[in-house]
């Protein structure tokens, strides 16, 4: 299994793609994907309060791209911190 490591995944929501609106969060990469939607909802509070984090889905690219699959470890995807210039991770709310 990949070792473990602190990573930082730049985020941004799908549809506020603009760089003022992109920030980072710490992780520890054996987490999974799940633990990342709830650190990217406290992040953004009061933003997402309405929205349970089940309903949060995580893209790999802002255009219906692949999903991060929440029982999925992040270290499947990142065994290292990626390019601190790029975006990673693409939050997308499903709002009602």
């Amino acid at each position: 299994s990949p070792k473990m490591a602190i990573i930082n995944l730049n985020c941004v929501i799908i549809g506020r793609n603009s760089e003022k609106e992109t920030f980072t969060i710490e992780i520890s990469n054996n987490k999974k994907y799940e633990l990342l939607k709830h650190m990217i909802k406290e992040c953004l509070a009061p933003l997402f309060d309405s929205i349970p984090s089940t309903q949060i889905t995580l893209r790999s690219s802002p255009d219906n791209g692949p999903i991060y699959k929440p029982m999925v470890r992040i270290s499947k995807n990142f065994t290292t911190s990626p390019d601190e210039n790029g975006v990673h991770i693409y939050v997308d709310p499903l709002r009602n």
